[in-house]
C-alpha cells in the first residue's frame, strides 16, 4: 500500500494499492467493485488504459517519473454496449505512473494537470 500526497495542497489519499507486475499492470481494477490503484510502469511511456470488465467509473491520473501530473481523465465509464464507451485512454505526454481512483476523487483531492505528487510507501 502507498499514500499519495498532492504536494500542491497537502491532501493525502491513503492506502492506495500498488503494482508493478505485468499481470497487475494489465489487469488494473478490472472485475473489482471498488478500489484505488497506483500502477508503476518503471519508466516514462504512453500506456493505454481501457475500461473492459470494469464495474465502476474511475478517474485516471497520469503521472511522470518526476511526480508531475501530465493528464487527468475524469469519470471514465466502463465499456458497455454504447460505442461512446469503446475507447483507450492515453496521456497527453509520457508518464511512468497511472493512478486509478473511484470517479470524483481526482476532483476531491484537486488532482489536475501540473499537480506534483509524491508517493509514501
Amino acid at each position: 500500500m502507498v499514500d499519495v500526497i498532492n504536494e500542491s495542497n497537502g491532501r493525502v489519499i491513503k492506502n492506495v494499492e500498488y503494482t508493478n507486475s505485468l499481470m497487475g499492470l494489465m489487469k488494473g481494477l478490472m472485475f473489482r467493485k471498488s478500489g484505488a490503484l497506483l500502477m508503476d510502469f518503471g519508466e516514462d511511456c504512453a500506456p493505454g488504459i481501457w475500461m473492459l470488465f470494469m464495474r465502476f467509473p474511475i478517474d485516471i491520473v497520469f503521472v511522470s517519473s518526476d511526480g508531475r501530473v501530465v493528464d487527468v481523465v475524469k469519470r471514465a465509464e466502463p465499456i458497455s454496449l454504447s460505442p461512446r464507451t469503446w475507447r483507450i485512454y492515453r496521456p497527453e505526454a509520457k508518464c511512468r505512473f497511472v493512478l486509478e481512483l473511484p470517479a470524483g476523487m481526482a476532483e476531491d483531492f484537486d488532482l489536475e494537470k501540473g499537480s506534483i505528487l509524491t508517493f509514501k510507501f
